[in-house]
């Protein structure tokens, strides 16, 4: 019996893998616009419904999860998933891609808590539930270097065959994952001290902490909204590449030096920070960097230093949490930690919900135009820091 609780924790290494062959991330944008026939203002409204329908589908997918087993929400997860993809490469419609995101939302509520509760009680049927940071820790990892493997694969996929092949190979590869998650050995609840809570409770009980926190407060406050406005960068850039004629078979490869130079950066940002005698001037200066990177883009039609200068964004502006990390968690007690970063995800989950016809409009209009406005919003923003270096 051991064994087979043993097997969860390798077969959800390889979960995490196949949901990471990711053929259609490096092409996205291109497979919407140039196969989907969207403009790239209906894009973002996609996915302003797509971050509201997994905020209403967390509370259903909860109780899915309670009621039926863990197994058998991963397994709805994956196959949610997999229907979403097929249901994107069948033919380009705006109402067809909205059923698609919606299953596709669903697929995420169903596997947002319920994966890392899985991995806690199938370590706690052998008494190993200590080791649970590490294994998300590795799973994580996993689903990334996938995802790095299959961005150029992805690029190729679409230069040499088709866009819309990119999406059809996806829906393939994640029947992949639930293959996989029907093979899982459902745990026993041996206690309840990893319990999954509902959303919305979830919500209110870290808005009461929120409320109470001064420091927490001002934290959240410069690290959200500058973190948003370097988040449209995942959506622009494929645009950028466009407009400065990189072929698209190249993006994949860029995307993948993009991961790479995320990771590297993830374990130096706070490295840096331990060292630096002034962690408000650290955290000024990495805004000021994104601020003129930002802008520096907006100028920047030259292949190279466009390519440089995303680079410099994904390593100052991607890795930018990690300084806010022990200031947040020192000012949370240990059982409210995943109520109150999960209350700060999703305030900047849903200003970006707001934000997105808007840069949707913007960028119809000029990409530049948006890089240059999101680089000057982040210079005024971080005239308002206050976060001071002991909150840090």
């Amino acid at each position: 019996m051991e064994r087979s609780y043993k097997s969860n924790i390798f077969k959800i290494y390889f979960f995490s893998f196949i949901l990471g062959i990711h053929t259609v991330r490096a092409v996205y944008i291109p497979f919407m616009m140039d196969w989907g026939g969207l403009s790239f203002f209906q894009i973002m409204i996609l996915q302003s419904y797509f971050t509201a329908m997994i905020v209403i589908l967390e509370i259903p997918s909860g109780a899915i999860a309670d009621l039926l087993g863990r197994k058998i929400a991963l397994i709805l997860s994956a196959f949610s998933i997999a229907s979403a993809a097929f249901t994107y490469s069948i033919i380009p419609n705006f109402f067809l891609f909205m059923l698609a995101e919606t299953l596709w939302a669903f697929g995420v509520a169903l596997s947002s808590g319920t994966s890392d509760a899985f991995v806690y009680f199938s370590l706690k049927s052998y008494g190993k539930e200590k080791k649970l940071s590490t294994i998300l820790g590795r799973s994580q990892m996993i689903n990334l270097i996938a995802l790095t493997i299959s961005a150029p694969i992805g690029s190729l996929i679409a230069q040499f065959i088709s866009l819309q092949f990119t999406m059809t190979c996806l829906a393939i590869i994640y029947i992949g994952a639930l293959i996989v998650a029907l093979t899982f050995k459902e745990p026993k609840l041996i206690d309840n001290y990893y319990r999954q809570e509902h959303y919305w409770k979830i919500i209110i009980s870290g808005f009461k902490e929120l409320k109470k926190n001064k420091i927490l407060r001002i934290l959240a406050f410069d690290l959200v909204p500058i973190n948003v406005l370097i988040f449209f960068l995942f959506w622009t850039y494929q645009v950028y590449l466009e407009a400065i004629n990189i072929p698209i078979f190249v993006f994949g490869f860029i995307l993948s030096l993009m991961n790479i130079i995320n990771a590297i950066f993830s374990l130096l940002i706070p490295f840096l920070l331990k060292k630096s005698s002034n962690k408000r001037m650290f955290l000024i200066l990495l805004n000021l960097i994104n601020g003129v990177a930002f802008i520096s883009l907006g100028f920047t039609r030259i292949i190279p230093i466009g390519i440089v200068i995303l680079l410099s964004i994904v390593a100052f502006g991607y890795t930018r949490y990690f300084i806010f990390v022990d200031g947040i968690n020192l000012q949370i007690e240990s059982e409210n930690r995943a109520t109150v970063l999960s209350t700060i995800n999703m305030f900047g989950s849903l200003i970006r919900a707001l934000i997105y016809p808007f840069v949707g409009l913007i960028v119809e209009w000029s990409v530049f135009a948006v890089f240059i406005i999101i680089g000057i919003l982040i210079l005024v923003l971080t005239i308002f820091t206050r976060s001071k270096s002991e909150f840090l």
